[in-house]
């Protein structure tokens, strides 16, 4: 086969289009997101900019647990039986929402009541907190409906979605902070998370229709018995979202009770960036988890789908982490003066990227396979383990390197992690083989 037939194939492949749709569709938005938070970091400055980031981090960290693992679990239930069994589609479409209003509707109760007993919150911020605990709904229904819309293989009406939400962020935010200041940056915060929500809904909602279409069906039957499958299945994906959700929220409490609101902003500018140069796995994830799924029957498709993503996901991460790297003293210039110390922070975070993207590919490997307790200790060794490395450290030396000390923990948990996972789906494989 010639380089040109090769590259004709691949273009060709459902694989290859999902992808693209996924990850150019969604670039705009993405990268308007990410001016628009240096923008916003340098109209409020570190300290600030570190309270945003507690906001914003909180209400992320507990909309992700909130929606119970449905996320992922509709996007691999979807993609099983999404071509002819259109009763479950309705069913999994309405258990998914169900599970998810309810559960972070109960989220958001714990974050009204609970937030003010807790003594690392500084009491200033629990107005803030408590206004915008609602916000947790539309981010959770936000991860369910794009689980659901994944499991579709619909990545080009995501993509769109995405790209919208990205715009309209970028300017309501960056010029809602300038007259309003951070209250103005939670308006745009909570006006695009209710757009997006809104969005996907109509999205969610055709495809609803379709399947309704194709099975004229009325009865309810089996409705209890889906959502007792889902939740079963969701359960430690549940417990790795508040596992991840927790650990990282206690970071940010601990590094702003041990170093301040300063050595938080740069921590929160970094993970930015983190999840920057993860653009590509991140926007991948969803295709990863879906394609293997479908594929789950086919041992030597499965096996292709795996090592193709892997070695597209590494090297989707390595030159973007390259390229920032070389332009970090640039980077730092443009958050100003206040960002201290920054191009450290940045450095690790970087290089944390790169396990980061290979864990993302192990973990939905997993998944798709079912095997959701293991990514659960896994994230619990991770995201924990850091705490209590970083923990003494932050004690004795937190005041001045906090940032670089919370990012140089996770960076070593990371490593660990792959390693963990590496061994896991090698000892997996030699077992299921039989060699």
């Amino acid at each position: 086969m010639t380089v040109s037939e090769l590259i004709g194939k691949i273009r060709r492949s459902d694989i290859a289009k999902d992808s693209s749709w996924a990850v150019i569709g969604s670039a705009m938005g993405k990268a308007l997101s990410m001016v628009a938070g240096i923008v916003i970091a340098r109209i409020l400055g570190a300290e600030t900019y570190g309270e945003y980031g507690m906001i914003k981090s909180t209400l992320a960290y507990m909309a992700t647990f909130s929606t119970f693992g449905l996320g992922y679990t509709a996007t691999k239930y979807i993609a099983q039986c999404r071509k002819d069994d259109f009763s479950s589609i309705r069913r999994i479409i309405a258990s998914s929402t169900r599970i998810t209003i309810a559960t972070s509707g109960l989220m958001a109760i714990v974050m009204l009541f609970v937030l003010p007993r807790i003594s690392f919150i500084e009491e200033d911020m629990v107005p803030v907190l408590r206004y915008t605990a609602f916000i947790i709904m539309f981010n959770a229904v936000n991860t369910t409906q794009l689980g659901l819309l994944a499991g579709f293989k619909d990545f080009r009406r995501i993509a769109v979605n995405n790209t919208i939400v990205g715009v309209l962020m970028f300017l309501l935010g960056t010029v809602l902070t300038y007259f309003l200041g951070l209250d103005g940056t939670i308006i745009a915060l909570f006006s695009t998370t209710v757009i997006q929500c809104l969005l996907n809904h109509l999205a969610v909602r055709r495809h609803y229709l379709e399947a309704s279409a194709a099975d004229r069906s009325e009865s309810r039957k089996g409705l209890w018995e889906q959502t007792k499958n889902m939740l079963s299945f969701s359960l430690p994906i549940a417990l790795q979202e508040c596992i991840f959700a927790s650990a990282n929220w206690l970071r940010m409490l601990v590094l702003i009770k041990l170093a301040g609101y300063d050595e938080n902003g740069l921590y929160t500018a970094s993970n930015q960036w983190f999840i920057m140069i993860l653009f590509i796995p991140g926007m991948l994830r969803n295709v990863i988890l879906s394609h293997l799924s479908s594929s789950a029957d086919d041992k030597r498709q499965h096996s292709q789908i795996f090592n193709t993503m892997l070695k597209i996901s590494i090297v989707a991460t390595i030159i973007p982490a390259l390229a920032i790297a070389a332009a970090s003293p640039l980077i730092c210039y443009f958050y100003g003066q206040s960002f201290n110390g920054f191009i450290t922070v940045l450095l690790i975070a970087i290089a944390t990227s790169v396990f980061g993207c290979i864990a993302n590919i192990y973990t939905q490997e997993f998944i798709s396979r079912g095997k959701n307790w293991t990514v659960f200790w896994g994230y619990v060794l991770r995201d924990y383990g850091a705490l209590v490395v970083a923990y003494p450290l932050l004690l004795r030396f937190g005041g001045n390197h906090g940032a670089a000390i919370m990012y140089a923990a996770t960076l070593v948990m990371h490593i660990v992690y792959c390693i963990m996972l590496k061994i896991e789906y090698e000892r997996y494989n030699k077992f299921s083989t039989g060699k």
